[in-house]
Order: C-alpha cells, then structure tokens, then sequence
C-alpha cells in the first residue's frame, strides 16, 4: 500500500493506494474510490486548490491551518495572504500575526517582516507565545550558535529587559553578521555560543598567517590571528565547562577547517592548545 498527497472530499483524511495505484482508501473513513495514473496529479491540484488555496466561509482556524499546509508545500506566498486574511477577520489573533511575519510580512521587502513581529509579540500573551514569536524571529538571523546564545538570553531575561533584548534582535537582522556577533557577546559574555559564532565570522582574519619570532617567547600567530585564536579558545573553554556535546562541537569545527590549507597554521596552534587543555 501507497501513501500519496491526495485528500478525501468526504472528511479531509489521508487517501490510502493500493499495490495497483488505481483503488484509494481513505484511512479515516473508508471511502473507496478509483483514482487512475493519469489523473493523480489533476486530482492533487483539485484538492489543494479546493481545500488549501479556497477562502469562502473559511474560520481563523481553518485560514491557519491552510497557511502552515501551504508553507509545507513551499508556497509562502499563498500561505502569507493565508494569515492577512486570517488577520482580516481576527486583528488580535496573536497565531495569525506570527504567521504572516514568518512570510515576510506586507512582503514589500528583506525586512518587512520586522514589523510584523514587533506587532505579533505584542499580541503575545504567555509567555511561550513571547518565546515563540522570538525564536521564530532569530531564524532570519546568520548563524545557529548566533540564535541560541540570543535565545538563552532572552530566556533568562524577564519584563522590560526581555521587551529590550527582543527589539535589539530585530533592530540587527539584515545588519552585518560581525556587528550581530559583536552584539550577542554583549548580551551573553559567558555563553560559548555567542563566541563561537564571533570566532568564526572573524577567521578570515587568520587566513593565510605564518608564525612570527619573538625573542622571549619563540614562535607565535600575527595579533589579528592571535585575536581570533583568543576568541576560539574562550568559546572551547567556556563549551568545555558545559558539556562534552558543546565541546565536541567547536573542536569538530576546527578540524573542519583544517581541511582548507589556508587555515594551516592557524588550526594547527588552535588543536594543539585544546589537546594541551583536554
């Protein structure tokens, strides 16, 4: 027995087909049907469009469910006018408003969602609806050590330092990563995550360095390398003090980027602190 994307007209359950491809069940109700090759892809389309795509006497419930289907089949577009509609009927309804800034809000541009959120967070009334919305908002930030230490500190946070945290987010996204970086240090100065995600937005600066003499202490790395291995270094001993998992991750990284040749010198004095340090 097959399972494919096609949707019972009686009550919206699964079609189930059999070995032939022609007999479909309906896992929930049982109704049987012929479906043939040629018409599975017509039938399909006449579903969705039917069942996903169509507005008339559609609920706010029904309207989000038909939203997040759509973003699961890659439309954004007819998901985001999805939730306006959604909106159309129920302004303060905190699940629409999330959607749509998910979509890219009135969609006029790379940060018209921004709004969208600020409008969706101020709706929110748990605090897992303020969660939500602001982890679902740092998914347009660059790096996912970056999201986390961002999240951490909002987590943490409570009453007008959470409201601050959260609009200093959205008033980064789309800003140069460094910067954002730079930020979540500020936020976060203990948690490895924000400097891991610092560390390696600045690597390219250990690009292609050699080791320079010193009279007193031998070989060493240039000061822009050195930064970047001090960097590195605070994040691997602050994930260490974590857990074996958070450890584990930044030393993967490194031996990843030992791979690249132009990283040589530098990884090799990154892995030979860290064994030193275990």
């Amino acid at each position: 027995m097959a399972k494919i994307s096609l949707i019972c007209e009686q009550c919206g359950g699964n079609i189930i087909l059999d070995n032939s491809h022609e007999i479909g069940t309906c896992e929930n109700c049982f109704a049987q049907f012929v479906v043939k090759q040629d018409q599975i892809v017509q039938k399909i389309t006449q579903n969705i469009t039917k069942h996903v795509y169509g507005y008339q006497g559609k609920d706010v419930e029904e309207l989000l469910a038909d939203g997040y289907r759509l973003l699961e089949l890659g439309d954004t577009r007819a998901a985001n006018a999805k939730f306006k509609r959604a909106i159309d009927i129920e302004p303060n309804c905190w699940s629409a408003h999330l959607g749509y800034a998910s979509t890219n809000g009135d969609r006029s541009g790379y940060l018209s969602m921004v709004p969208a959120y600020r409008r969706a967070f101020s709706l929110a009334s748990t605090e897992q609806q303020e969660i939500d919305t602001f982890v679902d908002m740092t998914g347009y930030l660059p790096d996912k050590h970056l999201r986390s230490a961002f999240v951490r500190a909002f987590n943490i946070a409570s009453g007008k330092e959470r409201y601050n945290i959260f609009n200093l987010v959205s008033g980064v996204i789309g800003c140069d990563e460094s910067e954002i970086a730079s930020l979540a240090v500020d936020l976060c100065p203990n948690d490895w995550r924000a400097l891991f995600a610092m560390a390696k937005f600045r690597q390219i600066r250990a690009r292609w360095c050699e080791l320079e003499g010193n009279f007193f202490t031998g070989k060493h790395l240039p000061k822009a390398a050195q930064e970047v291995f001090d960097i590195f270094m605070k994040a691997y001993r602050l994930a260490k003090s974590e857990n074996e998992q958070a450890k584990q991750t930044i030393i993967s990284y490194v031996n990843s980027l030992a791979q690249d040749n132009s990283y040589k010198v530098f990884t090799n004095a990154l892995l030979t602190q860290i064994q030193n340090e275990g």
